[in-house]
This record gives structure tokens, sequence and C-alpha cells, in this order.
């Protein structure tokens, strides 16, 4: 299972934003907020092999690929982290229903 977890500074404006954004994610535990400077941050950040330069807002993602430190990237809709290669959706948009559902023209 894959466990995200975002990074967080005091004085850090931009991860502020990112978590309320996220305010959904973190409520039901889909993304948890750690400090920066915290021992589980910390020991995160050295198995995911990332020196202390740490870039905010920045995410660690756990799962069955290990600890990777991620950049978070972020639209009005959107929050996504990028992996190296991999790109993971932290937050999409809903889908929208329509208004009318599709009515079925009967075949002549």
């Amino acid at each position: 299972m894959r466990k995200i977890y975002l990074l967080d500074d005091e004085d850090c404006t931009p991860c502020e934003e990112v978590k309320k954004e996220l305010e959904e994610e973190i409520k039901s535990g889909k993304v948890e907020v750690l400090q920066v400077t915290s021992e589980e941050a910390l020991q995160l950040l050295q198995k995911a092999g990332a020196t202390d330069q740490v870039e905010f807002p920045s995410a660690l993602v756990e799962d069955d690929k290990g600890v990777r430190l991620c950049q978070i990237y972020r639209t009005k809709d959107l929050t996504l982290s990028k992996c190296g290669e991999e790109i993971i959706a932290i937050r999409e948009p809903e889908e929208e229903t329509p208004a009318t559902p599709p009515t079925e023209t009967p075949l002549p």
C-alpha cells in the first residue's frame, strides 16, 4: 500500500497552501503531514537517500518501490507528486456527472 507524507516546515507558505488543498486527503489518512525535522521524517529521508537539501513543498512516497523524495506540482484542481519518472496523483478533480443522464435512442 502506498503512503504519502507531506513534508512541512515552519514559515513555509507553499506548505500551508498545499495542506489547505489536501485537507480532505489528510483527514482521510491518504496523506500524512510530517515536520521535516521530526524523527520519522529524518528516518524516511535517510531511507530515500535524500540529502538534507529538501525543497518545499515536497513529499515522501513509501510503497513497494521503497521510499522516494518527490516534488509536488499543483494546479487549481490537481496535486501531483513527481518521483523520478513516475507521476502520482495525490488530488484529482472529481468527475462531473452530467446534469441529465444520456438517453438511449432506439435503433430503427
